[in-house]
């Protein structure tokens, strides 16, 4: 009897499973895909939480203003147009010109309503006030100006000073066997810089199927490196020549480093000089209050 109510209740669980086998797989399939879904939206949402607000909000909202107000700028190219183009290539900025104005509206913008609401907090008379409001409105003219300056002349020193080094790393390649775009590769591959990532892009262009004479020449007009032309007219004229480039540029690389150590040199002979002005007007008068500031409070009351 025991046996009978065991064969049976077996019976009916196999039944049971063959019957309802295939809705349940469907239903565990169903299932995991949905948690899979949940969770990939969690990670997601837990991702995008984690960045910093400034990320998540600012940033965003920044970016589509430029872009609605670099739409309102007319898209034909006027001289004044070339030459901002020139300088926001020149400083390695992924930029084009009416996005860059729109960037120089914004900053006007936002230090005239700083001003405005930094003169409704204080107490000065109306021209003072209309002084403080001018000043902020120039330096918000100027400042966008300055800063496209700086960039460019900080990107190319540091293409000057990077320069020395590549052609040394082309030497050594090219004298080891590799032609001059696997050396190409090899500094990619090696190095990080500004000119190596210009580099890079000749490499690329060249890859696509631009002559390199061409790609080198590009290399020369994005950055006006005065030394840089000149390693690219160098370049181009060995092979025109059928010269060896590794000797051409053994000889360039001696020379750029003699020249990069002029400048440093240079720059230390300025330096005692810059450091004057903050000398005498921030450090010396600390000083004397110091070591004098005893003595005439004596002297004041002693004799006062």
């Amino acid at each position: 009897m025991f046996f009978l109510v065991i064969s049976v209740s077996s019976l009916i669980f196999i039944l049971i499973l063959i019957m309802f086998y295939n809705q349940a797989s469907i239903a565990d399939t169903k299932r995991k895909r949905l948690g899979s879904i949940k969770k990939r939206n969690k990670n997601d949402l837990d991702d995008e939480f984690e960045k910093p607000f400034f990320q998540r909000v600012i940033l965003p909202i920044y970016q589509s203003l430029i872009k609605k107000i670099s739409s309102l700028f007319p898209k034909k190219g006027s001289a004044t147009n070339k030459k901002t183009e020139t300088n926001l290539r020149l400083a390695g900025l992924q930029l084009a010109v009416n996005e860059y104005n729109a960037i120089r509206i914004i900053v006007f913008g936002g230090f005239f309503i700083g001003a405005f609401f930094i003169t409704l907090f204080t107490r000065w008379n109306i021209l003072n006030e209309l002084l403080f409001v001018f000043v902020c409105m120039l330096l918000g003219i100027i400042a966008p100006v300055v800063f496209l300056k700086l960039k460019i002349n900080k990107r190319q020193g540091a293409i000057s000073n990077e320069l020395p080094d590549i052609m040394d790393i082309l030497c050594v390649t090219m004298e080891a066997g590799l032609g001059f775009d696997s050396a190409l590769i090899k500094i990619g591959e090696r190095l990080s810089g500004v000119l190596v990532a210009e580099l890079n892009i000749v490499h690329s262009e060249i890859n696509y199927g631009k002559p390199r004479k061409d790609a080198l020449k590009s290399l020369a007009d994005r950055n006006s490196v005065e030394e840089l032309k000149t390693f690219v007219g160098s370049i181009i004229q060995a092979e025109q020549l059928g010269i060896p480039i590794n000797h051409v540029l053994k000889a360039q690389s001696e020379e750029l480093r003699i020249k990069r150590r002029q400048r440093a040199e240079e720059k230390a002979m300025k330096a005692p000089v810059k450091m004057m002005i903050p000398l005498v007007f921030f450090v010396l008068p600390v000083l004397f209050i110091v070591l004098l500031g005893p003595t005439i409070l004596q002297l004041v009351k002693q004799f006062g």
